[in-house]
């Protein structure tokens, strides 16, 4: 039995749903100041859970997309906000990301794309981009060999972006990865790393010119697919982007898989 996603019944459900799930996931930090709070946390623990397969059940009744790509934005602001360095504040985002790729799993998406650094990043402070690469070269390694989500999901991990800028431990890191997770069947994890959009057109153009140049192309057959096809991420155009913390740009990123029907998403 299949449910009308469009019935104000199926939206009041997911609505209330929802709710329900916020305000669970919520209570972050185990309750301790109650004398019952022992059986008080497993209780909150078996609730969440439910509620969130509850709410998977619901939004998979509806379509669901193919590609979800998301700007990792607002860390920096989140770690003066909580008067840590910017540092903690990438880590933290790289814990978000994983709640966010366990959902997206669960929801049955099969490419996901993370805006993880910029190459206009690189004009930081020398200390926070030598801070993000050590992060990067450890996370990287972490997610192919000890993360539970990527053994559970059977994740690909997939590093794309200009590597020729990285530090040759950086693009050891990534190889790694991509290695470690090569023959993995389910969701692909797209890491863009260093990535602008117009770098990576840049780069499909370079590469029509040189099979132009060598015969294998012929100019009168170069047309949107032919430069599409040599564009660096291999994943179909997302349905839906989101960038966190209430910016309202794109900042260079997927311009080119964005401009079709792609849905943008804007989100404090």
């Amino acid at each position: 039995m299949s449910v009308d996603v469009h019935s104000w019944y199926a939206w009041a459900a997911l609505f209330v749903t929802l709710t329900a799930y916020i305000v669970v996931a919520g209570l972050r930090k185990p309750i301790s100041f109650l004398p019952f709070h022992t059986p008080c946390n497993k209780v909150l623990a078996n609730v969440s859970q439910t509620t969130r397969l509850v709410l998977v059940r619901i939004l998979r009744q509806g379509h669901i997309p193919a590609h979800i790509s998301f700007i990792m934005d607002g860390n920096r602001r989140y770690a003066r906000t909580q008067h840590l360095k910017a540092t903690s504040g990438h880590i933290s985002g790289f814990h978000n990301l994983t709640r966010v790729l366990d959902w997206c799993n669960a929801l049955g998406i099969t490419h996901v794309s993370v805006f993880a650094f910029a190459i206009n990043n690189f004009t930081r402070s020398a200390d926070e981009v030598e801070a993000l690469m050590d992060l990067a070269t450890n996370k990287l390694r972490e997610l192919a060999t000890k993360s539970e989500l990527v053994k559970k999901h059977n994740v690909r991990i997939c590093v794309v972006g200009n590597r020729s800028m990285l530090s040759e431990e950086v693009q050891r890191a990534a190889e790694f990865a991509e290695e470690e997770t090569k023959n993995n069947t389910g969701l692909r994890l797209n890491i863009c790393f260093p990535y602008s959009a117009t770098d990576e057109i840049s780069f499909a153009v370079q590469k029509v010119a040189e099979d132009v140049a060598s015969g294998e192309v012929r100019v009168e057959d170069v047309d949107e697919r032919v430069v599409a096809d040599r564009l660096r991420i291999k994943s179909p155009d997302p349905d839906i982007l989101v960038r966190t913390s209430g910016q309202v740009r794109f900042s260079n990123y997927m311009l080119w898989q964005s401009a079709k029907h792609t849905h943008i998403q804007f989100i404090d």
